[in-house]
């Protein structure tokens, strides 16, 4: 059934009619258009920075836009008119442009002056606002250098300058570099480049770079505070040296800043700004390397031993380098020193608490096959996979190039081999290993197998997705209408398939899995799920009445889907459901709780209006308010969601 026409009619997104001039539309606004025209987040900011009096000089143009000025972090010119889907648009000259809080700001303090019958000016003519929004380079990208020079600027040094004889300039530029040190510093940088003698410069780098990685970044978006660490004076010296063709020292003080940038990145505790900083840097070492004294082989170890440095991605600009053409002598080099390096580790345990070690060896001779794979040498690749596969339990790398190169018996061989030596203690490898032996089956076109491969894997694992795959290959052989059966039998009653009377599947050749002892039957969680997969709202509200009261919840189902899965066959029932979740996140008492609320009362109200209950449901939303009247930001959303006009109109 179309819910357009109820949506519109109820919940207040209905679209006003052409006719009404733009601030009869601003007018009509209802709190669903203001959550529709901006993120949830935007509008609580947006309303804050209203009830705080940010907004000010607010005017109506001729053609009904609002225009004001907003005070953020800095001031900021706002103008918002209407689109024609009935929703506000706003640009302004803060650094998000469209849509901000600051356009919220005034849409709601316009709003406010109406409800309190304040009269809003006519914008002037002239109004700088009008010219500062229309003008076109305000929404460029900002320059790289805040304080680049205009054309016109420089102009007006030239011809201060030309003027002046070199002792009066010699002088201008003592008196300059007195007053910024950063001048001078820069001006002694310059000639030790143009010397030659770059040992202070790189030493002043060194400790600079050691300085800014002491301080970890951090951010805490709530309040909008933080700290990223600044590296663009390092990659600018980085940059100087590089064209001065100091290559060497540039390599030099890259190690320096992989070491100290990693150590950072990882004590750092924001979203990645820190080590986008350190990583805008490794290009300028990648061009050092490639033009510095190291033969060919040497740079592919120093990239090789920065991305092995790296666990954060630090250094990728490193693994590039490692993936462009080299000479297949160069990569032969490399291949034999990391082939040297793997014997010489020292081999542990393959325990769970080992994990660091495997890790860094699978690492290494990964990128051992890499350096093999480019020099030529392929052969030696299998054998040394076979090596590595017993020693770390890497068998899913060697099956796989084993399946790749259509090696489907060798494949076979080790990865029952993996599976035995492995046994249940890795069992990320091992479902991949059963993956593979179950790829080369389906190649094979051998259903059966397959069939019974998965659901071997669905009692490991029941899932909707699981039993989603066991039906394919079930079907080849039309056997699906039993397996079916058997496994909703597991489901209820924990009896495994392969036993159960009458089952079409044959010996999978592998071990057969028992039943998870944690499993509870009936596995109430999963057969919701596949009732909700199979559009049988009956068995999702029979399953449903049989959960323990006291553990709802932890079965992996979501109340949202139950609910959507049984509102036309039961649509009180579905209603109570989303009424339950609104109320357990009201109760959580903080504003993102309140607006995932929201979404759950408004799914209610459609399915109580389709049955012409609105009564009931206005009824309801008046106890919610009741109850709940101190929480203001509830309120506002409560009122978003009867679909009415935020300023009420006069008669």
């Amino acid at each position: 059934m179309d819910l357009t026409p109820v949506k519109k009619q109820y919940l207040g997104s209905n679209k006003l009619p052409k006719k009404k001039t733009l601030l009869d539309r601003f007018s009509d606004l209802t709190w669903n258009d203001i959550e529709e025209w901006a993120d949830g987040k935007i509008v609580s900011r947006g309303k804050n920075y209203q009830r705080q009096g940010r907004v000010s000089d607010l005017v109506v143009t001729e053609d009904g836009s609002l225009i004001a000025w907003v005070d953020g972090t800095e001031h900021y010119a706002t103008r918002v008119d209407m689109d024609d889907d009935g929703l506000p648009d706003s640009i302004c000259t803060c650094p998000y442009e469209l849509d901000c809080k600051h356009g919220v700001a005034v849409v709601i303090e316009y709003l406010e002056r109406v409800k309190n019958n304040r009269p809003v000016p006519k914008a002037k003519q002239d109004d700088d606002r009008l010219k500062l929004l229309e003008d076109e380079d305000w929404d460029d990208e900002p320059d790289d250098d805040e304080n680049a020079m205009s054309g016109d600027m420089r102009q007006d040094i030239d011809g201060f300058l030309e003027g002046k004889t070199k002792v009066q300039l010699i002088d201008l530029i003592h008196d300059l570099a007195g007053q910024y040190p950063e001048m001078a510093r820069d001006l002694s940088d310059r000639k030790q480049l143009i010397s030659g003698d770059t040992k202070a410069l790189v030493t002043r780098l060194r400790k600079k770079i050691r300085d800014i990685g002491d301080e970890p970044g951090w951010q805490n978006h709530w309040n909008d505070e933080g700290y990223t660490p600044d590296y663009s004076g390092i990659r600018k010296k980085l940059e100087a040296l590089l064209k001065a063709r100091h290559a060497d020292e540039v390599l030099t003080l890259g190690r320096e800043l992989v070491t100290t940038g990693t150590r950072q990145v990882e004590e750092s505790h924001d979203e990645g700004e820190t080590e986008m900083e350190i990583a805008a840097c490794m290009p300028v070492i990648v061009d050092a390397l490639d033009q510095s004294s190291l033969d060919v082989a040497d740079r592919l170890v120093w990239a090789l031993d920065a991305v092995l440095e790296d666990q954060f991605e630090v250094c990728e600009a490193f693994a590039e380098y490692l993936h462009r053409r080299h000479p297949e002598t160069a990569w032969s080099t490399l291949a034999d020193r990391l082939l040297a390096r793997l014997t010489k580790l020292k081999e542990g345990s393959r325990g769970a608490g080992n994990f660091s070690s495997i890790f860094k060896r699978d690492r290494l001779s990964n990128w051992a096959i890499h350096a093999l794979e480019r020099s030529g040498r392929k052969k030696e690749i299998v054998p040394l996979c076979e090596t590595e596969a017993r020693k770390t339990g890497s068998y899913d790398r060697l099956v796989k190039r084993l399946v790749a190169a259509r090696c489907y018996e060798d494949a076979e061989k080790w990865i029952k081999q993996g599976l035995r030596d492995l046994g249940e203690e890795w069992p990320g490898i091992t479902a991949s290993l059963r993956g593979k032996l179950r790829e080369i089956r389906t190649l094979e076109k051998n259903w059966p197998a397959v069939a019974a491969m998965r659901i071997e894997e669905f009692v490991r694992r029941p899932s909707r997705q699981a039993f989603t795959e066991c039906k394919k290959p079930a079907g080849k052989i039309k056997a699906w209408s039993d397996v079916r059966e058997s496994l909703l039998r597991y489901l209820e009653k924990g009896e495994l398939p392969w036993k159960q009377k009458g089952w079409p599947l044959p010996d999978s050749g592998l071990d057969r899995p028992d039943a998870d002892q944690h499993n509870r039957f009936p596995m109430i969680g999963d057969l919701i799920n596949i009732a909700i997969l199979e559009e049988k709202p009956d068995q999702v509200l029979r399953w449903y009445d049989q959960r323990p009261k006291n553990r709802f919840g932890g079965y992996g189902v979501d109340g949202d889907a139950i609910a959507t899965a049984i509102q036309d066959h039961a649509p009180d029932r579905a209603v109570a459901i989303w009424k339950d979740k609104a109320e357990r996140l009201i109760a959580q008492v903080k504003p993102s709780a309140y607006q995932e609320a929201a979404k759950y009362l408004r799914k209610a109200g459609m399915v109580i209006f389709k049955q012409n209950k609105q009564p009931q449901w206005d009824q309801y939303l008046g106890s919610l308010r009741n109850a709940h009247a101190r929480k203001r930001r509830l309120i506002e959303i409560l009122d978003g969601l009867d679909g009415k006009p935020i300023v009420k109109r006069r008669s």
